[in-house]
């Protein structure tokens, strides 16, 4: 075998090492409920609870720990819109981090309607198919006021049951936070219905005044799944139970 040869077998069979070393530990994607049921105010205070949290000292520091993450958002509701996307962005400091809270709370809320959970998980799910995402964990956080809408749909739309399976299939987490209502069963609803994955958690919230609270505490828990002390952060809880804030 010639050395050109050999040469092309070394660079080829060491090139899925290189490009795993370049892997994020954690890519997160933000699915956000906009259907109707969230009102203009529920929903100004929704996102200014997405950019407190993010903000905060406590979850940039998780951020740090966790090492390197990747962060995306959708702004899901009704099927007949296409889910508004804020893009990837690395998290190496607080500044990326700044910048995607900014980026976040600056998108114009344009979808509403039907609270479509399968059109928003599938356009999270979508998000990993980009080339540039490699990660050693891959999470959806789905935060939502109401249960996926089982009403005649129109053809082609995607059905939250398929979603779960594909995300399963992929092997991504899949965590709630619920905002409690008029509906009492909603959490258990998102743990039997949404939620999926062995180290996956619902979180419930009252309202959305202490909105920012929840996300955050649920945001450093998720980048942190992997801690080998998680104790020591206020976020964790056993797996695979409520939490109620």
């Amino acid at each position: 075998m010639n050395r050109v040869a050999i040469a092309a077998m070394v660079s080829l069979a060491s090139a899925p090492m290189a490009h795993a070393s370049d892997c994020s530990d954690v890519a997160l994607v933000l699915a956000i409920d906009a259907s109707s049921s969230v009102d203009a105010t529920e929903f100004d205070l929704q996102i200014a609870g997405y950019r407190d949290a993010l903000s905060s000292p406590e979850v940039g520091a998780s951020f740090r720990k966790a090492g390197s993450v990747q962060i995306a958002a959708v702004l899901w509701a009704d099927s007949a819109y296409a889910p508004q996307i804020v893009p990837w962005h690395l998290i190496s400091n607080a500044h990326d981090l700044s910048g995607f809270a900014t980026t976040l709370a600056s998108t114009e809320r344009r979808v509403t309607g039907n609270t479509d959970m399968g059109t928003g998980l599938k356009a999270a799910l979508d998000l990993f198919d980009d080339e540039t995402v490699c990660a050693e964990r891959m999470v959806v956080d789905i935060s939502g006021d109401g249960r996926s809408t089982i009403s005649a749909r129109r053809s082609g739309v995607a059905s939250l049951s398929a979603e779960r399976k594909r995300a399963r299939d992929l092997g991504v987490t899949v965590n709630g936070l619920v905002i409690t209502g008029e509906d009492r069963g909603l959490a258990s609803y998102y743990r039997s219905d949404v939620a999926l994955g062995l180290s996956s958690f619902v979180m419930e919230v009252q309202g959305f005044a202490t909105f920012h609270e929840a996300i955050a505490q649920k945001l450093m828990r998720e980048v942190l799944a992997n801690d080998p002390q998680p104790s020591e952060h206020p976020a964790a809880a056993p797996n695979n139970v409520f939490a109620r804030l």
